[in-house]
């Protein structure tokens, strides 16, 4: 478990497009800890520390200990380089928050959330309780002043804060993953948040093959075994866990995989379960939709 990593930064728009090029174009691989990091990156000594725990948080670098750390790009990284580097297709964004909540090593509070944490809505009070709760179960310590950190970073992450777009990009503080609409403030007063729920039928499907994809290669499946719809409800990771979906929505997106063939379902004895029905991988999958859906893509 790792907390306030982030040095009170949520990733902004633009910093992840930064460390992609300096990383997959110019060849930078050690640009964060270069005495030139500042002027390379065009930003202060705690913002490239905090973008260099963001790359990695996010699944697009991991760093490599040689004679001083590296990043490289992940196989993530590299297709989101090579199709969508300025972050244009929500597709994007989606596999960005997935990757990120999936984290439970670097991003353990977004892990937490997403796929442990029970109530639909909260204040800071019940997350950090709850947050304490959960590391002290799991055998961990951490100060509760680093759990607030994250709180509040957390909710700069996903909370639209309409009045914080500025004119010049460089300035602006806003997080990409406040596009999702995944949770929104509903008394300002209290400061009182929601999860909110998307309509299935405006994310592309393609999020939801690529994360059941992955999750099943994860498991340990292969691909043409079963997973029960239960693991795919409730397991920590799952897409259903990841993308805050009620149980109807939940078969709604299965239904949606298994009219384009990509999956079927099957009752036996009882338990629902599911059966990948593509050779694809997750990585295809992107490639496929960019391949389909952008004539001008980012290569």
């Amino acid at each position: 478990m790792q907390f306030a990593r982030h040095e009170t930064f949520q990733f902004r728009e633009g910093w992840l497009t930064k460390g992609l090029r300096k990383i997959g174009q110019e060849g930078i691989a050690d640009v964060f800890l270069s005495k030139e990091a500042i002027e390379e990156l065009g930003m202060g000594n705690n913002m490239v520390k905090s973008l260099r725990y963001w790359m990695q948080a996010t699944g697009l670098t991991r760093e490599c200990k040689k004679t001083k750390k590296t990043q490289e790009l992940t196989a993530f990284g590299k297709l989101v380089y090579d199709y969508d580097r300025y972050f244009e297709e929500e597709l994007t964004l989606w596999l960005i928050h997935y990757h990120l909540t999936k984290n439970d090593t670097l991003a353990s509070t977004w892990y937490w959330f997403f796929n442990v944490f029970e109530y639909k809505e909260f204040d800071e009070e019940i997350f950090i309780i709850q947050l304490e709760k959960w590391v002290k179960g799991n055998g961990g310590e951490v100060a509760r002043g680093s759990l607030k950190r994250d709180f509040d970073c957390f909710i700069s992450t996903y909370v639209s804060n309409r009045t914080s777009r500025t004119t010049n990009p460089e300035d602006n503080i806003v997080c990409p993953l406040q596009e999702l609409n995944l949770i929104e403030m509903i008394d300002t007063k209290e400061k009182r948040y929601r999860i909110t729920r998307r309509n299935i039928l405006e994310i592309p499907k393609e999020v939801f093959l690529y994360s059941l994809l992955d999750f099943a290669m994860s498991e340990g499946n292969d691909q043409h075994k079963h997973i029960s719809i239960n693991d795919l409800f409730t397991k920590a990771k799952s897409i259903g866990r990841i993308y805050s979906l009620g149980l109807g929505e939940l078969i709604q997106t299965l239904e949606l995989l298994q009219a384009e063939g990509s999956i079927y379902m099957t009752k036996t004895a009882g338990l629902n379960n599911i059966t990948i029905n593509t050779e694809m991988c997750a990585e295809d999958v992107i490639v496929n939709y960019f391949k389909q859906h952008c004539e001008d893509v980012s290569v």
